[in-house]
């Protein structure tokens, strides 16, 4: 089966936020802006998506109802971690859309689930003798049913819960501090967090400002093995689980080859450049960002940040074995013995029912 015919590329859809207007007696929404374009896009027979964190924080804006809200725009520096998972999911679609064959004769395992997780943490903290903690979580489909699980996990453990708080980094800046200031006064001096990177990121902000006493952390995979907790002195100590360490053959050698022209085609990667090598893209010297133009010296091997370390490919190797996943149940779907027939209609609800099977 040539791969090419199942799946031609892929869509990286980095989250993006649309103003609505909603009717309350027609019960209806009108858009109120134009639709952004994803972050990154490339068209197929078969387009899958991907949703990454590449910014923590969003430029507001107070409308005044009298002319078309401008879109939302990302604000904050750029995640360059969180960016490399996104590029691994370009690596896979082009690994796959270049194969004759789909890895045959290989099955290939779709995330390990955070039930599995969430129990062996609580079983972790019991082993400690740690009997009474605190609970932070992300307000998402990821922390909270991984602090639902725990919480149920660690009740059968004997253990005491004194708080279970949520955030999620949209919400507003009061809601943080609610957070920081329950886990300042309570009594726990150990906390179990089952939070996305970012969201713990701004947390820990928050928690710095003003330090509560030395507190143990107990970490989700999200974020434990995440090289930029380090610079926080109140994560010294963590314990927790990580997926294990993967080797990607050629994913190095992909994310170095990224051109200036080529990061010139997506604003995402444009910001990347920029970023990274204070330079402005644009044709013009001295454009708004009030950076010089980029020349033909900038070298992406040169850098050493997280977008260029692959040392460490944990949740990496997880994008990369999601893209197989998908790519072996829409095989399963449209693929009857050698014959391919991309014209077949695609409902995702029957993806999820392959990769489950």
């Amino acid at each position: 089966m040539h791969v090419n015919h199942l799946l031609k590329t892929t869509l990286l859809c980095i989250a993006r936020f649309y103003p609505v207007v909603c009717g309350v007696n027609l019960g209806t929404c009108i858009l109120q802006a134009d639709r952004q374009p994803p972050a990154l896009f490339k068209d197929g027979d078969f387009v899958i998506g991907g949703a990454f964190t590449i910014h923590y924080y969003l430029k507001t804006e107070k409308h005044i109802y009298i002319r078309r809200p401008r879109p939302l725009e990302c604000s904050g520096s750029m995640d360059f971690r969180e960016l490399r998972f996104a590029r691994a999911l370009q690596f896979s679609i082009q690994e796959i859309n270049n194969s004759s064959d789909l890895l045959p004769g290989i099955t290939l395992g779709t995330i390990p689930s955070d039930h599995h997780q969430a129990a062996a943490l609580a079983r972790m903290v019991k082993h400690f003798g740690w009997t009474w903690i605190g609970a932070v979580r992300s307000d998402s489909d990821y922390g909270n049913n991984g602090m639902a699980s725990f919480l149920k996990a660690a009740e059968q453990e004997g253990i005491c819960v004194e708080y279970s708080e949520a955030y999620y980094r949209t919400q507003p800046r009061s809601k943080l501090k609610r957070v920081a200031e329950v886990i300042r006064g309570s009594t726990a001096r150990v906390i179990v967090a089952f939070l996305a990177s970012g969201d713990m990121r701004l947390l820990l902000e928050e928690l710095s400002q003003q330090p509560p006493p030395p507190m143990q952390w107990i970490g989700s995979e999200s974020w434990v093995t995440d090289p930029e907790m380090l610079r926080y002195n109140l994560c010294i100590g963590v314990v927790g689980f990580a997926i294990p360490r993967s080797v990607i053959p050629g994913l190095r050698e992909f994310l170095l080859d990224l051109s200036a022209e080529q990061a010139a085609e997506f604003p995402l990667l444009t910001e990347f450049w920029e970023s990274s090598f204070s330079c402005s893209l644009k044709r013009q010297t001295g454009s708004s960002t009030g950076m010089p133009a980029c020349g033909s010296t900038e070298n992406l091997r040169t850098l050493q940040n997280p977008y260029t370390d692959t040392s460490q490919l944990r949740v990496t190797n997880m994008v990369y074995k999601a893209a197989y996943a998908i790519a072996h149940a829409l095989h399963s779907i449209v693929c009857k013995e050698s014959q391919c027939d991309k014209s077949i209609r695609v409902d995702p609800h029957e993806v999820r029912f392959f990769i489950v099977e």
